[in-house]
């Protein structure tokens, strides 16, 4: 069994949730007769939900990658050596 973690798609979480919404408005809707526009209420309060589940799913998903650490023997100063290469080019154009 694989153990490692995906990461959360945020983009599929909060469509499911915003279409759990409407289906639970429309399962309100049709149980007690309401109107539509006593259910208008309801659709920000299911917008806004699926926008906290979305930060929190983005929060999660940054918490769980690691930072991998850099190889200080991969990092070269190559701005000294871009730098010698130039000055002795420029010199031997002088000569």
């Amino acid at each position: 069994m694989n153990t490692s973690a995906r990461p959360v798609s945020i983009a599929h979480l909060d469509f499911g949730v915003i279409f759990l919404g409407a289906a639970a408005l429309w399962a309100i809707g049709a149980a007690t007769g309401a109107d539509a526009p006593d259910l208008a209420l309801m659709v920000p309060i299911i917008l806004i939900g699926a926008g906290v589940i979305g930060l929190i799913g983005v929060v999660v998903n940054a918490r769980r990658r690691d930072p991998e650490p850099v190889d200080a023997t991969l990092i070269s100063d190559t701005t000294t050596t871009d730098i010698d290469i130039d000055t002795t080019v420029h010199q031997e154009n002088q000569s």
